[in-house]
């Protein structure tokens, strides 16, 4: 058993340990703009790096569950593996939370810079002196002003921007500058309807997100269900705790209900989340 626990460390830390490919290389030697195009097509380095992350994670639980079962006996390993699937639902509540507030913020950012950028051409200043001036007030602004005070190519640094979350915005940005640097054509007008259209996709956002919160809660509901059964269980006299960690049968039905009720809350929160620009 200790070998066991052993040889999943080792997988663990071989799965994790980041090797240095031609892709990669290349990655960092490539401009912005062209690894955006890499990104884009969904062959990039950081997937294949997360994933190996999460199976290095899961193996190195595995070890240590099997580990403590074994030291401990079934009911502690019943335990462990309970709350290493209640801990990871947890966590991943969290970081789609997390995910979600980060995604909202920059497309209120992105919509905010743009009104501010076609205020400034509104009133006659040039594209170039509009930019510095919404530079100092929005930082999404800053890396793309950056970029064309030193001569780069400002629509490929947005369109790389544009490749995360909630900063989607920035490429109707960068299409309405090409054309205005190309053609000669005014930026105003047309920066003025990609900002009422952000505006108005961030209020619908908010429509649907409040729309999406009663569902939200009743996942929450639905994983304080088994808690309270057993809170019940406990007020008519019984001893529900003792009868799922003393036998075979009882400790089955405990990783099954935890099983399923993690389950639950995840899909109702996969469903929610299809229904977003979120993410």
């Amino acid at each position: 058993m200790i070998m066991t626990s052993l040889g999943c460390a080792v997988l663990a830390a071989l799965l994790a340990v980041r090797r240095p490919t031609a892709r990669s290389l290349h990655s960092r030697l490539v401009p912005p703009a062209s690894a955006s195009v890499t990104d884009a097509s969904g062959w990039g380095r950081m997937p294949s790096r997360r994933s190996r992350t999460i199976v290095a994670i899961l193996i190195t639980l595995l070890g240590l569950i099997i580990s403590v079962g074994y030291i401990g006996g079934p009911r502690v390993g019943v335990i462990a593996t309970a709350g290493v699937l209640i801990m990871a639902t947890v966590a991943r509540l969290v970081g789609q939370f997390r995910r979600r507030r980060s995604a909202r913020r920059a497309r209120a950012d992105v919509a905010q810079a743009c009104t501010v950028l076609a205020s400034y051409l509104r009133v006659g200043q040039v594209p170039s002196a509009a930019l510095a001036i919404a530079a100092a007030d929005c930082d999404v602004l800053r890396e793309g002003h950056q970029t064309h005070t030193l001569g780069g190519d400002v629509v490929g640094v947005w369109r790389h921007q544009a490749q995360r979350a909630g900063h989607k915005g920035l490429l109707e940005l960068a299409r309405a500058w090409q054309i205005s640097v190309e053609t000669g054509a005014p930026m105003s007008s047309t920066l003025d309807q990609v900002a009422m259209s952000l505006s108005a996709d961030e209020e619908l956002s908010r429509v649907v997100n409040s729309e999406l919160a009663t569902a939200r809660a009743t996942s929450k509901v639905m994983a304080a269900l088994p808690p309270c059964g057993l809170g019940i269980g406990y007020l008519l006299g019984g001893d529900p705790a003792r009868w799922l960690l003393a036998g075979p049968a009882g400790r089955t039905c405990l990783l099954a209900g935890i099983l399923l009720a993690c389950a639950g809350v995840l899909w109702i929160e996969a469903l929610a989340r299809r229904a977003t620009a979120d993410g």
